[in-house]
């Protein structure tokens, strides 16, 4: 009977975690600390403004101060969109290629760290540059260097460009990236 209700409050819980991914953030993510090591992803407010922005809007572009957490957000939003939800297609890109793998290892390590019985899919491919849950996910994210047909022939559900005001000719990328969304 115990197994039961178990297993009914954790379908409830991935059911809400699904619905709402600030509540998944707080309850769920942990991220790593360079002092404190593996701690509970606690948002700040504005953090969450910026979830709320990405799930009511096509397009957000944040215009921000270093070091606020935000790529930190975003790796996780990226987590939540691959664990609950079919056939996404992330491309995360950045002026070089070492950093867009760092923002996947951000992910891998926000998946790798919820309890095991919320991550219903499992890993299907896992290397340096991309990261594919099996079914019933089948959601991939991949980090790719920003050059002039990056990310032109994917079919994208998310992309990230880390640090866009230091991509040359962003405005020509973009407009190759455009129809990709």
């Amino acid at each position: 009977m115990v197994d039961t209700v178990s297993k009914t409050r954790q379908v409830d819980e991935i059911r809400r975690c699904a619905r709402d991914p600030i509540y998944f953030f707080k309850n769920y993510v942990r991220v790593p600390h360079p002092i404190r090591g593996t701690v509970p992803f606690n948002t700040y407010p504005f953090q969450d403004e910026c979830v709320k922005a990405f799930l009511e809007h096509r397009f957000v572009i944040v215009n921000k101060s270093r070091q606020l957490g935000l790529s930190t957000l975003a790796a996780a939003y990226a987590a939540w969109l691959l664990m609950f939800f079919k056939n996404k297609e992330i491309i995360i890109m950045a002026t070089k290629l070492n950093v867009a793998q760092n923002f996947v290892r951000k992910v891998k390590f926000a998946i790798k760290n919820v309890p095991s019985w919320l991550v219903i899919p499992k890993l299907a491919k896992d290397n340096d540059r991309t990261l594919t849950l099996g079914p019933p996910s089948n959601s991939r994210i991949e980090a790719i260097p920003t050059a002039q047909d990056a990310g032109r022939s994917e079919a994208l559900s998310l992309l990230i460009v880390d640090e866009a005001a230091h991509v040359p000719d962003f405005e020509e990328l973009w407009k190759g990236l455009y129809p990709t969304l």
